[in-house]
């Protein structure tokens, strides 16, 4: 009797996995970043190894992500200005870390500025095509060019706000107003 209750609770254990927590925990590891961009490149220099020695990078495929700068739509391309962050396992731009640089990422599409607008992040994979000098203030800086093959733009991570209630949301008399002072 006591091996047929195990075997009873064995199937049932078994049919809650399967139908109740297997799919909550697939879903917990689901994402729509693509294999691309998550995957992490053997040795991928930074952008400030790249604009010291650009010649030695020539071609070769790169993963940087950052924080949006401009986006600037040209006839046959997008450019777009990009702060460099390091980037987590996922391929997540990491905004709180030092900047390695910055770099200019040129897509073979129509880019809406709009949507890949100021302070948007963004990872791209693509080969380094060359660079070019363009004026931050007074300086001239020297921008890596990448040719992006895939690219990813963040989803925008909601904060936390603080909620206001109405006062009498705190009241203790609510709804009856008591006491009444005529």
């Amino acid at each position: 009797m006591l091996s047929g209750f195990k075997k009873t609770m064995t199937i049932r254990t078994g049919i809650f996995v399967s139908v109740i927590a297997l799919p909550l925990l697939l879903a917990g590891c689901s994402t729509r970043v693509p294999p691309e961009i998550s995957q992490k490149l053997n040795e991928t220099p930074t952008v400030q190894q790249v604009r010291s020695d650009p010649d030695a990078f020539q071609s070769q495929t790169l993963r940087w992500g950052g924080t949006i700068l401009q986006t600037e739509n040209r006839p046959d391309s997008s450019r777009v200005l990009v702060v460099a962050f390091p980037l987590s396992d996922s391929g997540r731009p990491q905004s709180d870390n030092i900047s390695s640089g910055r770099f200019i990422a040129v897509v073979d599409a129509f880019l809406e500025p709009l949507v890949y607008s100021r302070d948007r992040k963004i990872t791209v994979v693509g080969k380094l095509v060359g660079t070019e000098v363009l004026k931050i203030g007074e300086f001239d800086y020297t921008y890596p060019i990448v040719q992006v093959e895939h690219y990813y733009l963040w989803p925008v991570r909601k904060t936390a706000t603080a909620k206001s209630y109405d006062p009498y949301w705190y009241d203790p008399y609510y709804p009856w107003h008591f006491p009444h002072h005529y």
